[in-house]
């Protein structure tokens, strides 16, 4: 007959650490096919002589697709395994990609960007949830972080392979195909160390912004200061004098400064009150933008500030997903997470329009004063906002989900007695 067993401490690690590193593995895959697809679309439409408003509305198709899909997906990854939702997720996502090559008719990219969207955000919701989940609260910032260097780091490459390959022949699609298709491998492979997600959500997304007001407003600066920067920093820069091969240099420095900072950042995180340092790069993305106009004249300051602003620009994100594992109920995390995900959405949409507007009458000092008003007023919403902590006594102090104790499913196996 068999027998259940308790697995020891170690074992219950060890499980863990196999369910994040695959989790961690796929959302890399997830941000090639995610960072690819945007400059593809718009050079391949724009080859093919389409009009501008049929290329901005491709482009669009994906946000639009998350923002119409977030309010219901909290139910669905209720009802759908996790890595079940990935794995289908990132199949369709890849299958689009393979059929956008075979298609000429602008009316069918625009449906199939809208699909890629709305496909992609399920390992993008269903991963996130999952390392929250699993992830324990005294190293939830680090493990995040790895996170979110996994996922930049893909989506920095896709325009970077998408520039050696070209648009006009099937290697840039059979490359986003691959991404996301080798994202689900990971999952595939960790399916059975995967988190029990079968929570029915109790609210929906104004509640969920509700659970951790600081971590939302995180978001929405994260999502409005990074597209802001992806879209619109080489325009700045030259504005202020720079020139074009330098100016796109700066977008890089921006992007690896965020980068190799973020396991930094997470340790501090870790050891200090998350909401403080959250807080503290708002200030600090102010005064280092406000300080930028007067750098530019020399480059290698120009490249040590943004190189810095980076760290803030990506940290939000980074920030506010470990606050919001750590303030809200396992149960609810879905919820959450989706009203993360729509208010850093909402953030990259509403930034390069109010960003680029400005710029039209003051291209330098226009980008300037929007980027460090609006991070003020969102660091002063974080200051004021309520935490709602699931956690409790001295910072630092595990909670619920932490390697001590064991989740659901790392707690009993299933062993025949010798």
């Amino acid at each position: 007959m068999d027998a259940s067993v308790d697995l020891t401490t170690a074992e219950a690690a060890a499980l863990r650490r196999k369910s994040l590193t695959a989790v961690i593995l796929s959302c890399f895959g997830v941000g090639i096919a995610f960072g690819l697809g945007y400059p593809l679309t718009a050079m391949a439409l724009e080859a093919r002589g389409e009009p501008a408003w049929v290329i901005g509305l491709a482009g669009a198709a994906p946000s639009l697709a998350i923002l119409v899909l977030l309010p219901i997906l909290p139910h669905a990854v209720a009802r759908i395994r996790p890595a079940t939702a990935i794995i289908f997720g990132c199949t369709c996502c890849a299958a689009a990609y393979g059929s956008l090559y075979f298609l000429d008719n602008s009316a069918a990219w625009i449906a199939l960007r809208f699909i890629m969207g709305a496909t992609i955000a399920l390992p993008w919701i269903v991963g996130e949830t999952w390392v929250n989940h699993i992830a324990g609260d005294t190293h939830r910032a680090r493990v995040i972080s790895f996170y979110a260097v996994s996922f930049f780091s893909g989506f920095a490459l896709g325009p970077i392979l998408l520039e050696h390959v070209g648009v006009t022949g099937p290697w840039a699609f059979a490359i986003g195909a691959m991404g996301a298709f080798l994202a689900a491998v990971p999952i595939y492979l960790a399916r059975d160390f995967a988190p029990d997600l079968a929570h029915e959500p109790a609210t929906g997304l104004l509640g969920g912004m509700r659970m951790a007001p600081a971590a939302m407003a995180g978001a929405f600066l994260g999502g409005f200061l990074e597209t802001s920067h992806f879209a619109l920093l080489p325009n700045v820069a030259m504005a202020g004098g720079m020139d074009e091969g330098a100016a796109l240099r700066l977008l890089t420095v921006l992007i690896v400064g965020g980068l190799v900072t973020q396991y930094a950042l997470g340790w501090l995180a870790d050891r200090m009150s998350r909401k403080r340092i959250l807080i503290s790069l708002g200030i600090l993305y102010a005064v280092l933008i406000v300080a930028f106009p007067w750098v530019l004249a020399r480059p290698e300051l120009a490249s040590a500030l943004i190189f810095v602003l980076g760290t803030s620009v990506i940290g939000f994100y980074m920030l506010g997903l470990a606050m919001l594992g750590q303030e809200v109920e396992p149960s609810q995390l879905a919820t959450a997470n989706a009203a993360f995900i729509l208010m850093y959405t909402t953030g990259g949409i509403v930034g390069p329009v109010i960003s680029g507007a400005a710029m039209t009458q003051a291209p330098l000092s226009g980008f300037v004063a929007v980027t460090a008003v609006a991070s003020l007023l969102l660091t002063a919403v974080m200051m004021i906002a309520g935490r709602r902590g699931r956690t409790s006594g001295r910072r630092g102090e595990t909670g619920p989900q932490s390697l001590g104790n064991r989740p659901a499913w790392a707690t009993r196996v299933r062993r025949d007695p010798a």
